[in-house]
């Protein structure tokens, strides 16, 4: 039995983080230039590179949000909540804003989104993927191994290679 792999340190979660992002809005970035009006991309190439973009800008947008709350909650008062509301709806809608203009800038006319609500179904969906894979993700962490079940192989639960059958 292999021994169990050691916990993910801060800089691994980010890495994969990012990656899986990345590779999510690929995909989905990808089926919307294929099967809808909503986006358009002239290769793929520049649909990947759409992605890291977006990666990114959701990331810092995040982060953002992140600071405002723990920033608001320090202060405190008595209608910190309302300012904590007010300040991530602002944030959140206002990034959209900048990723329009960002991906206008940076592919200028490379790229096709039809505005603001076009953006935002794009975002949604992808929020909506990587909630699912987040969710796969915990629960097949969740699940236990049984160490009396015989796994074949050499424990790592994938089919033996040709080369090692």
């Amino acid at each position: 039995m292999p021994a169990a792999e050691p916990l993910t340190n801060p800089p691994q979660a980010f890495f994969r983080g990012m990656l899986i992002g990345v590779l999510l809005y690929s995909v989905v970035i990808g089926f919307f230039n294929d099967y809808t009006d909503i986006l358009h991309t002239g290769s793929y190439s520049v649909t990947f590179a759409v992605a890291i973009v977006m990666q990114v800008l959701t990331y810092l947008t995040f982060a953002l949000k992140d600071f405002a709350v723990r920033w608001i909650r320090r202060r405190g008062g008595p209608h910190h909540k309302i300012g904590i509301a007010v300040s991530v709806w602002a944030i959140m809608f206002l990034s959209k804003f900048v990723f329009l203009a960002a991906i206008s800038v940076i592919f200028q006319g490379s790229v096709e989104i039809s505005g603001f609500v076009g953006l935002f179904v794009v975002i949604l969906c992808m929020t909506a993927a990587q909630r699912l894979v987040e969710l796969i993700d915990r629960k097949l962490g969740a699940e236990q191994p049984d160490p009396d079940r015989d796994v074949p192989g050499d424990g790592s639960g994938l089919p033996p290679t040709p080369a090692a059958a």
